[in-house]
Parts: C-alpha cells; sequence; structure tokens
C-alpha cells in the first residue's frame, strides 16, 4: 500500500529523498533504495533477535532481501519522537506497524513522532503510515479505534490525509479473523496454508484488529 501510493502520488524518482521511523529492517527500506535518490533507516536498533537489530547500522546488507543500490541508504540509530534531522529535508517519510509502540497517555507517543514527520518533511512531501485500528471499538493501551484515532492523533495534525479515511469494514474481511496466538504458528506454516487463511484481522482478548494505512501530503506554503 505504502508503495502504491507513492507511485500514484508521483514520489518515486532519483530526486527524493526518503526518511524510515521506526524502520526496524524492513524490505521496503531496500526497494526504496532502489527507487528513489536516498533514504534514511531510522529506529533505536538496540536488540539482538528482533525487527530492530543493533547491527542493521553496521551491516544491513546481511538483512537485504535482494541486490540494492548501497549508496543510496543510510543507517541510524534515532528517536522516533526526537528525529535528528533539519525540518523541511524530506520528499517522503514511511513508517509502518511502530507509531503505536511509542507510548505515553493518549497515544502521545505517536502524536510526537508524526508531529517529528511532519516537520522534516518538505511542503508537498508525502508520509505513509500503517499502524493498527481495533474494529470493534474495543479500548487497547496501544492501537487506535475509530474515536481517538481522530481525537488523538488526525485532528491534532497540520498535514492532512490524501483522501478521506474510510473504515468501513467487509463481511469477508470479517471473516478472515484469526487468534492472535494461532497467528503466531502461521508465521510457521506453509505457503498453501498461508493464501488460504490470509493474515487480516487478529482477536486480541476482546479487541478485534486490524492494519490501516494513513497517506498524509504536507502542504505548501
Amino acid at each position: 500500500m505504502g508503495i502504491i501510493a507513492l507511485k500514484r502520488l508521483a514520489k518515486l524518482n532519483n530526486s527524493s529523498r526518503a526518511i524510515g521511523v521506526g524502520a526496524g529492517k524492513e524490505d521496503f527500506i531496500f526497494y526504496l533504495a532502489n527507487n528513489v535518490g536516498h533514504v534514511h533507516a531510522t529506529d533505536l536498533y538496540r536488540s539482538d533477535w528482533d525487527s530492530s537489530p543493533k547491527d542493521f547500522v553496521t551491516n544491513p546488507d546481511k538483512y537485504a532481501p535482494f541486490e540494492y543500490r548501497k549508496e543510496r541508504l543510510s543507517v541510524a540509530r534515532m528517536d522516533a519522537t526526537k528525529l535528528d534531522f533539519p525540518s523541511e529535508h524530506f520528499d517522503i517519510a514511511f513508517s509502518f506497524s511502530s507509531i503505536e509502540h511509542f507510548g505515553g497517555s493518549l497515544h502521545s507517543g505517536a502524536l510526537r513522532s508524526l508531529k517529528e514527520i511532519e516537520r522534516v518533511l518538505k511542503p508537498d512531501g508525502i508520509a505513509v503510515v500503517a499502524t493498527e485500528y481495533v474494529m470493534n471499538g474495543a479500548e487497547h493501551r496501544e492501537y487506535f479505534n475509530k474515536e481517538n484515532i481522530f481525537s488523538d492523533l488526525l485532528d491534532k495534525l497540520e498535514m492532512k490525509l490524501v483522501e478521506p479515511l474510510d473504515l468501513q469494514i467487509s463481511s469477508k474481511t470479517v471473516e478472515t479473523v484469526m487468534d492472535f496466538y494461532s497467528a503466531v504458528m502461521w508465521h510457521f506454516k506453509d505457503e498453501n496454508y498461508k493464501i488460504n487463511h490470509p493474515n487480516i484481522v487478529l482477536r486480541n482478548r476482546n479487541a478485534l484488529h486490524t492494519s490501516i494505512m494513513l497517506v498524509f501530503k504536507k502542504d505548501e506554503i
């Protein structure tokens, strides 16, 4: 979805500079290195095992899923709520399933991070942000629901969505619900199992959640 958005908004070109926030070792980093002028991947990079391994800073090649233009990738340890870049520096920002984990009450960590993304984007810049969404309105200490995604996040930003957020859920989507712990095992199944049992909606206690993509544009002055 992030690629589709950036293609439609004409940002995938050699003049674009991109920043990943909470980027970990995602394949998208390497894709952008092949499709934009330069990409800066940022994260805490402090673990030996998780999706943000500490050796990614010095050895991103270890995690590359395909050949990429190495000279167009930079990696740095950085706090997502305090980006060490000047204002109006990037054409693209991306963050996938990270902002909901940045802590604080009323999703304040997520808001601080998006305000930093807003700050470092150039006028006319695009941010593609995926986050977790609770479909049935249940309260969750990290994830957003139909009410607080507006009150805690969208209504407090200067940059705006490129089109209205559509939160309608089809019956076909609801039918894909999978228990969270079953979904963990899903990763170890064969490809045919994954195709026939798409991991789209998860049940975590009383919350049914999925991912949504937010595409922002920073207005030109």
